[in-house]
């Protein structure tokens, strides 16, 4: 019995040591990152492209072309500036013009 005690907690011992939760991991295709946003264009911030702990899922095609992709490797705790061109076929006071998202990311699922 103490045998097998010992050994249990040599295993416990060892799993505790193996496992690092203190980095952070980077974001894959598949993940929900949770995200805070805030559009620019020519500097200034334009309305309806702000939002605050938004869960996009990576890979959904939910957003701009080229907008998921950039946070693909974003780790918690990164704040990024994401550039896009708007699809020509958006909103007539946005189609084709490029903008910037400023972009914190909070959390990765």
């Amino acid at each position: 019995m103490k045998k097998n005690l010992a050994i249990a907690l040599t295993a416990l011992g060892l799993l505790a040591a193996c496992k690092d939760n203190s980095a952070p991991r980077s974001a894959v295709p598949g993940d929900v990152v949770v995200i805070n946003f805030a559009g620019f264009m020519n500097g200034v911030q334009f309305d309806g492209g702000t939002a605050a702990g938004y869960p996009l899922q990576l890979g959904s095609g939910t957003f701009i072309p080229g907008f998921e992709e950039q946070l693909v490797g974003a780790k918690a705790g990164d704040k990024l500036e994401i550039n896009i061109v708007f699809p020509t076929e958006y909103y007539p006071a946005l189609a084709g013009k490029p903008a910037t998202f400023k972009v914190e990311v909070i959390e990765i699922k």
